[in-house]
C-alpha cells in the first residue's frame, strides 16, 4: 500500500524552498531540481527514522502536517499564479511523491 504525500516549492534568482505539506519538512538550495532531490532524500532520511520508533511515537511523527499559516501559504501561491497574468518574479511548483506505507 502507498500514499501520497503534497509538496511545494518556490523559489527565483538561486533561491528556493520546497516543503512536504503532509510531514512539515522543508529544504532550501539554488534551484528546482537541487531542492527536489533534497526534499526526496530529507523525506527519506525522515521516515526511516521514523520507522524505528515506538509505535505511538512512529503513529504521531507519521501524521504531522505543517502548520496551517504554511498550508494557507501554499494556497496563496497557486491562487497567485493562476490568476497572475503578468510574468512571475518567482516560480512555483506543486508535487507529490510516493510514499511507500
Amino acid at each position: 500500500m502507498s500514499k501520497t504525500i503534497h509538496c511545494y516549492a518556490v523559489g527565483a534568482d538561486g533561491e528556493w524552498e520546497a516543503i512536504c505539506l503532509d510531514l512539515d519538512i522543508a529544504v532550501q538550495g539554488d534551484s528546482f531540481p537541487e531542492v527536489f532531490e533534497s526534499l526526496n532524500k530529507a523525506v527519506a532520511l525522515y521516515l526511516k527514522t521514523v520507522m524505528t520508533l515506538p509505535e505511538p511515537e512512529r503513529d504521531r511523527l507519521l501524521t504531522r502536517a505543517a502548520p496551517l499559516s504554511v498550508r494557507l501559504s501554499f494556497i496563496a501561491h497557486v491562487l497567485r499564479s493562476l490568476l497572475s497574468r503578468r510574468e512571475p518574479d518567482r516560480y512555483h511548483h506543486q508535487f507529490t511523491m510516493p510514499l511507500a506505507a
